[in-house]
């Protein structure tokens, strides 16, 4: 009943713009850990070779020299390839950091250019889960609170999707579904992503990145208190 509840405030508050739906699947949990640990090794693992290339590629070379202006734009282009293929594999808020990134003016070329074509790969998710999520937000069958639900999104990003819809009242709206163990998730990518920036910085106290990651935290905090 109290799910039923929050989802008739959801309606009444939001229908002249449209709905949202958080998802959580208490049973999904372990597989979220084990996915999550997979996915936070990955990212250290990448992040840490880059460094590494960073420090021995320009090692010894005269900051203001023209060998170390070639190396440095090598060393990137490396580095923005990892980064993206990590993005890729990972998914979700490292396509939304990748996204991020690529976006902000203090970066190279090499990482905008690069991260960029990460604005054009999100991937609908499945509408039967999408449709579960729905149903466990709502407290019973789609067929009770809309007379017909689109099944094809008519929009994809990294964390949600929006699909259109029509209510029993005859409202059209657009509901907007957040994937599933998206809290848990963001949990834990970004307490990884601090915690590789506070490595990096120890061992190589030249490279401090803690301000990239409290800014990305902080916009993806913000976008999902307006899902």
């Amino acid at each position: 009943m109290r799910k039923l509840k929050a989802a008739v405030s959801l309606i009444t508050a939001t229908a002249a713009t449209g709905l949202t739906f958080h998802a959580f699947d208490p049973n999904s949990l372990s597989d979220d850990i084990l996915h999550g640990v997979v996915r936070s090794s990955r990212a250290i693992s990448t992040i840490a070779l880059t460094a590494v290339d960073y420090k021995l590629t320009l090692r010894g070379l005269p900051v203001d020299s023209d060998e170390y202006g070639g190396k440095l734009s090598e060393v990137h282009s490396r580095s923005a390839w990892r980064i993206l293929k990590l993005c890729e594999a990972n998914k979700g808020f490292y396509v939304k950091a990748g996204q991020f990134v690529a976006a902000l003016r203090q970066v190279s070329k090499e990482y905008s250019s690069t991260l960029s074509s990460l604005q054009d790969q999100a991937v609908p998710c499945h509408f039967k889960v999408i449709e579960e999520v729905l149903i466990c937000n709502l407290g019973h069958k789609l067929s009770d609170t809309f007379m017909s639900l689109d099944e094809q999104p008519l929009a994809a990003a990294s964390i949600a999707q929006v699909h259109k819809a029509v209510l029993k009242d005859r409202q059209a709206v657009a509901i907007k579904v957040q994937y599933p163990g998206l809290e848990q998730q963001m949990k834990l990518d970004t307490t990884t992503m601090y915690f590789i920036s506070k490595s990096i910085t120890w061992f190589f106290p030249e490279y401090r990145f803690g301000w990239l990651v409290a800014e990305f935290v902080q916009a993806i905090s913000l976008e999902l208190g307006k899902l």
